[in-house]
């Protein structure tokens, strides 16, 4: 398991302080990482997700879940530092990506969800998502011939 941590912080710009971010990779299946969010996703957290999607990219897993039920805020970066990843992830695997939100949650405001909803296959539980990625089949390629 590996743990990042990006504590709160004044923004010298703003003079406000920022909600810590915390990313934590997983293996509960042996096909399977999954990158737990807790906290603010911003502009000033983001390289701490995009970084830890990178390490899960790189740990060899054919899919991803990306659990965002602990998120406590996000603006644009969390759909844009997702977007990015979900491009990378098909160009070196191929597998399954299964994004995690809280329905009852107001943290993720609902443009930055429609994005989430609009570019990923979103799941209520992990449960739901482990078992996505169990049975998810890669599309083959079509032939035009």
């Amino acid at each position: 398991m590996i743990q990042l941590d990006r504590s709160p912080h004044t923004s010298r710009a703003s003079s406000a302080t920022l909600a810590a971010l915390s990313v934590t990779l997983s293996r509960p299946q042996p096909t399977t990482t999954v990158c737990s969010v807790t906290g603010a996703v911003n502009w000033n957290t983001r390289s701490l997700l995009s970084n830890a999607l990178t390490q899960a990219r790189h740990d060899g897993n054919a899919h991803l879940v990306i659990d965002l039920s602990a998120v406590t805020f996000m603006d644009s970066a969390g759909p844009y530092t997702l977007l990015e990843a979900r491009v990378k992830h098909r160009l070196t695997s191929g597998g399954q990506i299964a994004v995690i939100t809280n329905p009852t949650s107001s943290a993720i405001p609902e443009l930055q969800s429609v994005a989430i909803h609009a570019a990923f296959t979103v799941y209520p539980t992990l449960t739901d998502a482990l078992h996505a990625c169990t049975h998810f089949e890669t599309p083959t390629s079509y032939s035009t011939s």
